[in-house]
């Protein structure tokens, strides 16, 4: 009975654990929110496929953002993954953003630094994608409402002042 019971707890360990990836290969595709006319928020979108030298398959993956760190979503054939989060429109600059990518290993081990205060750049990731972002357009500097209105008024004085020189 205990055999089976010690047998039993190392297949839940084995199965819980996830595997590690070693000698990480990431293609990868970015997207990004580039109008901000409309929107409060800048959503950054990264899909990326991972293969591993060791040859691990669903492999658990976890990204430290500019916003922190989030969960990585993995396809159901666990070939592709996907990360996003959003910025504020006045807060996201332009340029590149880097995303980590951990696996259960590596997030362990970030989480361990960021809890005992130590330095996180110590833990190294299994990849970086560099997403980049072009920057926001958030409209015209004058908006035609006021360039129509300041038009109208130099017509009408242009008018005015024809006219009265005509008069005179």
């Amino acid at each position: 009975m205990n055999s089976i019971l010690a047998l039993l707890l190392a297949c839940l360990v084995a199965v819980a654990s996830g595997e590690t990836c070693e000698g990480a290969q990431v293609d990868a595709v970015g997207f990004t929110s580039e109008d901000a006319t409309l929107v409060t928020k800048i959503a950054y979108i990264a899909d990326f496929s991972l293969s591993c030298s060791n040859g691990a398959k669903d492999v658990s993956l976890y990204a430290e953002t500019f916003d922190g760190i989030v969960g990585v979503a993995r396809s159901v054939d666990g070939v592709k993954y996907q990360v996003s989060w959003v910025e504020d429109v006045a807060t996201a600059g332009s340029g590149q953003r880097p995303i980590k990518l951990y696996d259960e290993a590596g997030y362990a081990a970030l989480r361990k630094a960021q809890r005992g205060n130590e330095d996180t750049a110590a833990v190294q990731p299994i990849a970086v994608i560099n997403l980049y972002h072009p920057g926001a357009y958030r409209g015209p500097w004058v908006q035609s409402e006021t360039m129509a209105i300041l038009a109208a008024i130099f017509i009408y004085y242009y008018a005015l002042t024809q006219k009265n020189k005509l008069m005179a």
